[in-house]
C-alpha cells in the first residue's frame, strides 16, 4: 500500500455541504485504515470538536490522530492525549482585537469548547438578511462560520459567549478568527501582513480568516507527526481546500478538492472531485 498516512481537512474537504461524512467516503477511510494506514484529521477546530467525527471513522481503534487548531495541538485519538504546541496569550488576543476593531468585522477568540464572539453593530443587518435567506432558526446563535455569516457552531462548541470588548477575554485562546463577506475581508487580510512577524494568518475560505501564534501551522504539526510515526513523505497523502492547508505542501502528495480555493488548486499535485462528490474516496479507491 502506497499511502500509510492520510491527512485531510474537515470543512470543505472531509465534510460535505451538510456538514457530514458521506457513506462512500467513510467506507474508503475505514478500508484504508484496515490496511494499516493512519488517518489524521487536520483542522482549525479543537480536538474536542473533532472527536465525534473520529469516532465515526473508528480512528481510536486504528491509531488515528487529530491536528487541531491549524497545527497548534496534536491529539492521539486512542488516549485523548494532547500536546499543545502553540497558544495565544491574553496580551496577544487584545492586540489583535485592537488591530481588527476599526475594520468592523466579527472577531472570535476560540478555545477548545468556548467561542468569545464580538459582532459589530454594522454587521447585524447583513447577518439578519443571511439568516432570513437561508431560513436559519432563531435559536441558532449569530456566530459566523467558515462558509456562512451565520453558522450553527453549537455542535463543536458547548459555550458561545457574546462579548462587547476585548477585556471580557482574560484567558489564553487557541486562535482568533475573523468573519465577514469575502469583499470586506480582502483588505483586512492584506493589512494583517503587517503582523506577520508575530502571528500566523491564513484564509480558510474567502470569508474566514484564522490567526494563531507564529510558527503554528498544519504543516509544522504534520512534520512532527511524521517524525513521531516514522512515515515518509512518499507514503503520505494530504487532502485540502483552503489556504490554511497549504502549509502541508511538500509533506506528501497534496490533493486539492474540486471545490478548493483557486490558489490551492494551483499549488496542488492533484485535483479530485469536490466535497459533495466524494473527492477523498475517488483518490483512495485507486489503491484497492
Amino acid at each position: 500500500m502506497k499511502n500509510k498516512l492520510v491527512i485531510m481537512d474537515m470543512d470543505g474537504t472531509l465534510l460535505n455541504r451538510q456538514g457530514t461524512i458521506s457513506e462512500r467516503t467513510r467506507q474508503a477511510l475505514l478500508w484504508i485504515q484496515q490496511q494499516g494506514a493512519v488517518v489524521v484529521l487536520a483542522s482549525g477546530r479543537s480536538w474536542k470538536t473533532l472527536q465525534g467525527f473520529g469516532e465515526e471513522l473508528q480512528m481510536d481503534r486504528y491509531g488515528g490522530w487529530f491536528i487541531g487548531v491549524n497545527g497548534a495541538a496534536l491529539t492521539e485519538c486512542a488516549t485523548k492525549t494532547t500536546t499543545v504546541l502553540h497558544q495565544l496569550s491574553v496580551e496577544a488576543v487584545h492586540e489583535l482585537f485592537d488591530f481588527l476593531l476599526p475594520w468592523e468585522v466579527e472577531i472570535m477568540g476560540v478555545q477548545d469548547a468556548t467561542i468569545f464572539d464580538y459582532i459589530p453593530a454594522s454587521l447585524i443587518p447583513l447577518k439578519t438578511q443571511y439568516r432570513k435567506e437561508h431560513q436559519i432558526p432563531a435559536e441558532v446563535p449569530w456566530t459566523g462560520g467558515v462558509f456562512g455569516l451565520v453558522s450553527d457552531q453549537r455542535r463543536g462548541y458547548s459555550r458561545i459567549v457574546s462579548i462587547q470588548s476585548k477585556e471580557e477575554i482574560q484567558e489564553p485562546v487557541n486562535k482568533v478568527t475573523v468573519c465577514h463577506t469575502a469583499q470586506a475581508l480582502e483588505p483586512v487580510f492584506l493589512a494583517l501582513h503587517q503582523l506577520a512577524d508575530r502571528y500566523h494568518c491564513v484564509r480558510t475560505s474567502p470569508q474566514w480568516i484564522e490567526i494563531s501564534e507564529i510558527g503554528a501551522s498544519k504543516g509544522e504539526a504534520l512534520r512532527i507527526l511524521q517524525q513521531k510515526l516514522g512515515i515518509e513523505k512518499a507514503e503520505t497523502i494530504i487532502f485540502g481546500d483552503g489556504e490554511n492547508d497549504l502549509s502541508m505542501l511538500g509533506c506528501g502528495t497534496f490533493v486539492a478538492m474540486g471545490n478548493a480555493m483557486e490558489t490551492v488548486k494551483a499549488a496542488a499535485d492533484r485535483i479530485t472531485a469536490d466535497n459533495d462528490h466524494d473527492g477523498i474516496a475517488v483518490i483512495l479507491e485507486e489503491e484497492r
